[in-house]
């Protein structure tokens, strides 16, 4: 298998594990949360005006296990799938190891597409 084919076959597993979260706006959409359907705690947090990504390290170690993507991969795919669904710029990513900061309160849920 080429190099391209691999890259887009890992792309396209990636952003499914992405797309089956669900998506939480808060702040007039100036944060974004993504999270387990019904869980009180983001996988993914996206600050829209800033450009910056928070994730759970948890998450990415689950789906860095499962196909043995390193997480620098797995920051480079979160920052493109990001741009891709939500036309920011990314301007960082970093890794959260206390749940309490991905909490999501205060909500109004929306669908992703």
């Amino acid at each position: 298998m080429s190099k391209e084919k691999y890259y887009n076959k890992i792309k396209r597993f990636i952003y499914k594990r992405f797309n089956e979260l669900e998506l939480i706006e808060r702040n007039n959409g100036e944060y974004l949360y993504l999270r387990y359907k019904n869980e009180e705690y983001a996988q993914i947090k996206i600050n829209k005006k800033s450009g910056r990504v928070l994730y759970y390290f948890r998450f990415r170690n689950k789906i860095c296990k499962t196909i043995s993507l390193e997480k620098t991969d797995f920051e480079i795919l979160l920052s493109k799938w990001v741009e891709d669904t939500f036309q920011i710029k990314m301007i960082s990513t970093a890794v959260r190891t206390l749940k309490q900061s991905m909490l999501v309160e205060n909500t109004n849920q929306i669908k992703l597409k």
